[in-house]
């Protein structure tokens, strides 16, 4: 098992990695598309996004779980 105060630490980094990754696509999700590529572009970045935190949650997960 990890060490809680060790996985706790973790699990604010990681949430300090979604802020980021939301922070860097916050221009492209708040612009509304010029044309079909632009909406393209957004649904790319919609699904990294997506794929990106979903991932930063099964860590988190892991991290947290008190299972043996």
């Amino acid at each position: 098992m990890i060490d809680e105060d060790l996985a706790l630490e973790a699990v604010a980094l990681l949430g300090t990695a979604a802020a980021m990754l939301l922070e860097d696509a916050h221009d492209q999700l708040i612009t509304r598309p010029r044309d079909a590529s632009g909406g393209a572009a957004l649904g790319i970045t919609l699904g990294r996004l997506g794929d990106d935190l979903s991932a930063l949650a099964r860590a988190a997960r892991v991290l947290t779980r008190r299972d043996a």
